[in-house]
């Protein structure tokens, strides 16, 4: 935290890469990681990866959109910090406004769809994505930095703007996750955070994005809290974080998952040698919805994990421990809601192995079971493995493989008579595997190509099951040291058992970025 201060550069777990069009976690990142990295990359460890544009997307993490019931370190995350996320300025400070360091990012994007939503009777639309990025940091005192960091953008749908996720296509208004307001104070062996945080974003109601036409719906969310990290001496350290989330669902039909929540989470840390770590972390989260289609609920976990460097080469983290979901009764039941009574008493392991066999290849295996919050039913429980593999092929290439399974299990699976969620509860299997080769033609010509499969299988519902096929290829060119032109193609194929509804979607994109 010290060297990122004093080079006034911030970067975030998450950043945007253009040329697949998705945020990328560090996670996901090619390269050997530190064990502080693993700490903070621990929420998204298992998820399928989005490399090659794929849409597949874990099961578990679909209701939990705040991310703050999970049982990952939470509280060491906001010193990375997670709340800085630096899509495309990659920690470059262009200009100084008397004692206001500032970063500026442009970025103008056009994109021809041929299947908006991904529809058995598909519309097409030219969409254009206009965002700015600013980075900004003052310095109030030799201990004390107010920052602002986030992307703010505007989507216009120039033929249908009513396929817009949410809001009016003709304007709608983009906030990337980790637009942050926060003030750092070091206050002794203390550091604190205040930070609030602003995100409009698409979310999802289904575990499987080609499975479901029309499953995405708006969240406007809020986050305000208050983070400490005591360095207590040279091998003990103390993190607790309190933070306060509203969580708006933007669309007339989606309002039933508007929620507050209230998480306090901590965790402590032992590493006397600073090569391996040892701890136990926790926290509670109370959850309260607006409206009774869906149960409230007291969220608690607590377990320990441990890291440790296998000689030069090869990390091994895990980590487990309880989970106890205490969810109300219901007040509403079918066909306004699930009507689900169930409680969770469960627990949780994950464990994980990265490898870097030489300067060339290096490969990570993770497994593990949770529990998560959902939206169709209480919980859903999973049982999980991810496996990637990097390799450098020869000069200027680089090939990667990753393959993910899932198998889950909501707490309610009979969900045939209410409407809304009709046939979104049942218990699921999905897997896939990604391919992606980037090559650096010329110093400034880079080409990438990849490859998408992912199934589905839906237990006792009809017609649900599908596979994907997703296909990209990417030119990124650079024009001058501040400009860069990227140029992307995108196919997707979902192929039901039912082939009536089947559907396919082409997509074009254009993008230009700019650094001030």
């Amino acid at each position: 935290m010290k060297e990122t201060t004093k080079s006034a550069a911030r970067t975030g777990d998450v950043v945007y890469d253009y040329e697949k069009g998705a945020y990328v976690s560090q996670s996901d990142q090619e390269g050997y990681q530190s064990l502080q990295q693993l700490l903070r990359s621990d929420r998204q460890i298992s998820q399928p990866s989005v490399r090659s544009g794929s849409s597949a997307f874990a099961a578990r993490s679909v209701g939990d959109y705040t991310t703050y019931s999970g049982q990952y370190s939470q509280a060491l995350s906001y010193f990375a910090p997670t709340y800085t996320s630096d899509p495309f300025l990659s920690g470059k400070r262009n200009l100084m406004l008397g004692p206001v360091n500032v970063g500026l990012g442009l970025y103008q994007g056009f994109e021809y769809n041929s299947n908006v939503r991904r529809t058995t009777e598909p519309v097409s639309d030219i969409i254009s994505s206009t965002l700015l990025n600013i980075s900004a940091n003052y310095r109030v005192s030799q201990n004390n930095v107010l920052s602002f960091t986030g992307g703010i953008g505007v989507d216009h749908y120039f033929d249908h703007p009513e396929l817009a996720a949410y809001g009016h296509g003709n304007f709608l208004v983009n906030v990337l996750p980790g637009t942050t307001l926060a003030f750092d104070i070091k206050a002794g062996p203390v550091n604190i955070t205040i930070y609030d945080r602003t995100s409009m974003r698409p979310a999802l109601n289904n575990a499987f994005v080609g499975a479901a036409n029309d499953s995405s719906f708006g969240v406007f969310q809020n986050d305000f809290g208050i983070a400490a990290n005591w360095q207590i001496n040279s091998a003990w350290a103390l993190a607790v974080n309190y933070t306060n989330t509203i969580s708006e669902a933007l669309g007339s039909n989606n309002s039933q998952f508007s929620r507050t929540m209230n998480s306090l989470h901590a965790s402590l840390t032992y590493s006397p040698t600073a090569t391996w770590i040892l701890g136990t972390e926790g926290g509670v989260s109370l959850l309260e919805y607006k409206q009774p289609t869906l149960n409230g609920a007291t969220l608690f976990n607590w377990g320990a994990f441990v890291s440790v460097p296998l000689g030069k080469s090869t990390i091994f983290k895990a980590s487990g421990g309880i989970q106890v979901f205490d969810f109300d009764s219901p007040t509403v039941g079918p066909p306004a809601g699930p009507g689900d009574n169930s409680d969770l008493n469960g627990y949780y392991y994950n464990f994980s192995v990265t490898n870097q066999l030489n300067a060339r290849f290096s490969h990570t295996l993770t497994v593990g079971h949770e529990s998560s919050i959902n939206l169709a039913s209480n919980f859903i429980t999973a049982d999980f493995v991810n496996y990637g593999v990097s390799m450098v092929a020869w000069k200027g290439g680089r090939f990667s493989i990753s393959g993910y399974y899932e198998k889950a299990k909501p707490s309610l699976t009979d969900l045939s008579p209410i409407p809304a969620f009709a046939g979104t509860g049942y218990n699921l299997t999905q897997f896939g595997v990604d391919f992606y080769y980037t090559h650096q033609i010329t110093s400034k010509l880079r080409a990438g190509a990849g490859y998408h499969f992912g199934r589905i299988d839906y237990a006792g519902v009809v017609g649900r099951d599908a596979d994907q096929n997703g296909f990209s290829l990417d030119l990124n060119y650079s024009l001058t040291a501040k400009a860069g032109i990227n140029l992307g193609y995108r196919y997707f194929l979902t192929d039901y058992k039912i082939p009536t509804l089947d559907s396919a979607q082409t997509r074009v994109i254009l993008g230009l970025n700019y650094n001030f």
